[in-house]
């Protein structure tokens, strides 16, 4: 049985340790669950319910006897935000890419702040 994952990537991981992939990759990352509130601004800047739709997050810097969890990259999608410092309700831009790159452009006053990413996995790990 094929599960898919919704993994959310910050930029700075990718930015930091990241290795660029492409729609239809295999990758294997170590995942972990989302805290409770680190991710509850993306209902700010998206609409509600976004956040409970992440099922796993890819932490380069997380726990590293985590067990990898392998899949093909289904989507990838780049999400640019306004802050003032704090994230700004409704200015969430949701973006479908090909591939993601190690450093991505801001879009005028957006910012890059990380991935969407869908991946199918014979093997998810509990999270």
């Amino acid at each position: 049985m094929v599960v898919q994952l919704c993994v959310w990537m910050a930029s700075w991981q990718m930015e930091c340790c990241g290795t660029p992939f492409r729609k239809g990759a295999e990758v294997a990352w170590r995942l972990r669950n989302p805290n409770s509130t680190e991710l509850a601004w993306l209902d700010t800047v998206l609409h509600n319910g976004v956040a409970a739709s992440i099922d796993a997050v890819e932490d380069h810097h997380g726990d590293s006897s985590a067990p990898l969890t392998a899949g093909a990259v289904a989507s990838i999608a780049t999400l640019h935000c306004r802050f003032a410092p704090e994230p700004v309700a409704g200015s969430g831009l949701v973006t479908s890419q090909v591939m993601a790159g190690k450093w991505n452009d801001d879009l005028a006053d957006r910012r890059f702040a990380g991935f969407l990413v869908r991946i199918l996995t014979p093997n998810p790990v509990r999270l």
